[in-house]
């Protein structure tokens, strides 16, 4: 499988997970939790993605890339799979924020970062959010991410490293 046709899967799957019954329980959570104001259920569905599911690669955990419905047989709880892990990679991240945004009416979609020395290598994968009149990067990796902050410019620890999740 290439990145190519990876990327090509986790971007149309969002649309499906958004409608798993887990996924809108847990987006009305987020609501309900943000006293049925969008934007702040926006915030909490990004600290769920976030920092409720620390960042793990696929690798250590599977011996190769993992994701849900796509390197292994489609199950019926691959939307929340993630979630009920509690460990995950960025796309398995990127793919419950996106999920959660739809369900709270927002546009939202997944967002690649392409090597810049091999243009057919899916380097990392992020989210973005449409509010108002533009779209909104989401990085759900980094610790020190902030809705509307491209990943590649949120600011690194003193030793040099992204604090991740």
């Amino acid at each position: 499988m290439s990145d190519r046709e990876k990327w090509a899967y986790l971007a149309a799957i969002p649309e499906i997970d958004a409608r798993h019954p887990a996924i809108v329980r847990l987006a009305a959570g987020c609501l309900e939790l943000g006293a049925g104001d969008r934007r702040r259920a926006l915030i909490i569905a990004h600290a769920v993605a976030g920092r409720a599911i620390r960042y793990q690669l696929d690798t250590p955990r599977t011996g190769g890339e993992d994701i849900a419905g796509l390197t292994r047989p489609p199950q019926p709880d691959d939307a929340i799979d993630a979630w009920r892990r509690g460990v995950d990679d960025c796309d398995a991240k990127a793919r419950l924020f996106v999920a959660l945004a739809l369900n709270l009416k927002f546009k939202a979609r997944m967002a690649p970062i392409w090597s810049s020395t091999q243009p057919d290598k899916l380097e990392h994968v992020f989210a973005q959010v449409f509010s108002g009149s533009a779209w909104l990067d989401v990085e759900v990796t980094l610790a020190r991410a902030v809705i509307g902050e491209y990943p590649r410019r949120i600011p690194k620890e003193e030793n040099g490293k992204w604090l991740e999740t």
